[in-house]
């Protein structure tokens, strides 16, 4: 291989098919599941941070990535960060066609490639995505490895092929438990009307955003909080956040679904937070075989044919939920896998898309307006 200047950089399946490219972030090896993402060129920073991506291998399908460079870690005016989705980089590794070596704007402090070796996490260019992104939609996602070497290394791919094969599957873990806050933290805006609780299964900053501003006091909780403790706060209502991994290792979470729907309390899930709600209907999982990731998916609703565009970031979908009195509110119009459930006769729905994305499509901000709605029609 001949890299010139370049850090040489490796991406390796377990079947030992490899890619070779040009590393930029940290020099280093990371394992993984490697999943695409069909995300414009703005998105990355939220992609980056977003803790749902927690094990997984990125790969951009837009063909420049780090555009407009990465700005200051700020707070807003209720706390929360304003321009990424978490307090870290969560994707184990960052897979793109051109890294942008000279962002342009006015809030942009560093570039891509700063941030990544600042944050640890290894990235290789100069591949083709696009061949990278048809095996994994014609295969299914895939176990592997990524690797960056030092400028005039040579890559040991015999010794990278061990490591390959050795890799386990990042879903056979609790993820969520490695994502969620440790400690319960309380987030509201000057004047509010009503009180919720977050159940954090590896929430996007966004989500938080967009029930604050609402003029909603937000209690974010621990993953394994129990029924009684999220009732002791006394809230109007209670959120199930988005996460990583298989929703069936979230057995407590499960178990305050079943208890919440069973005390018909105002509750709202996005994507896990979806998942979990069904399984706690008494509904089953199972895992998509590449996912739906990316800005531009369309979802409708099946009684009244009207149409959506969502942002999307999961790799489960659920199933069986109607058992639990719940129907089906909205559909993937691509492969008809559940997009949304709500219950029959309690105040009680959740989706399996991103609303709060952003960027991202507007037409579905209306839910969490639907989530207030509920809690004041049961107050």
């Amino acid at each position: 291989m001949h890299y010139k200047k370049e850090r040489p950089a490796i991406l390796m399946l377990q079947d030992g098919r490899y890619f070779q490219g040009i590393g930029f972030g940290a020099t280093k090896i990371v394992t993984g599941e490697f999943v695409f993402n069909t995300m414009t060129g703005a998105g990355y920073l939220e992609t980056l941070t977003d803790p749902s991506y927690w094990g997984q291998i990125v790969v951009m399908t837009h063909p420049l990535v780090g555009n407009y460079g990465v700005p200051r870690w700020e707070k807003d005016e209720y706390g929360i960060t304003k321009y990424f989705e978490s307090d870290s980089v969560k994707v184990s590794g960052f897979v793109v066609n051109e890294c942008c070596k000279y962002p342009s704007h006015y809030q942009s402090v560093k570039t891509l490639n700063e941030f990544l070796t600042e944050q640890d996490i290894p990235g290789i260019e100069w591949i083709d995505t696009r061949a990278v992104t048809t095996l994994l939609r014609e295969e299914g996602v895939q176990i592997g490895a990524l690797a960056v070497y030092n400028s005039g290394e040579d890559p040991d791919l015999d010794y990278l092929k061990q490591i390959t094969v050795k890799a386990v599957d990042p879903n056979l873990r609790n993820l969520v438990s490695e994502v969620s806050t440790k400690e319960v933290r309380i987030y509201k805006a000057p004047s509010t009307i009503g009180k919720v609780v977050l159940l954090d299964l590896g929430y996007k900053r966004n989500i938080l955003r967009n029930l604050v501003s609402r003029g909603l006091e937000v209690i974010v909780v621990p993953h394994n909080y129990t029924y009684e403790q999220i009732i002791s706060y006394n809230p109007d209502g209670v959120f199930i956040s988005n996460g990583p991994g298989d929703p069936v290792l979230c057995k407590e979470a499960i178990e305050v679904s079943s208890k919440l729907i069973e005390k018909s309390i105002p509750t709202m899930g996005i994507c896990l937070g979806n998942q979990v709600l069904a399984l706690g209907a008494g509904g089953t999982s199972y895992k998509l075989k590449y996912g739906h990731r990316g800005g531009n998916k369309t979802v409708i609703n099946p009684q009244s044919n009207k149409c959506y565009i969502t942002s999307q970031n999961h790799g489960f979908c659920v199933k069986d939920f109607e058992k639990g009195e719940f129907s089906e509110i909205l559909r993937n119009i691509d492969d008809k896998t559940n997009e949304g459930i709500e219950h029959k006769t309690k105040p009680i729905f959740a989706v399996q898309f991103h609303p709060e994305a952003c960027p991202g499509p507007l037409d579905s901000f209306y839910l969490f307006d639907k989530f207030i709605d509920n809690m004041r029609l049961t107050s």
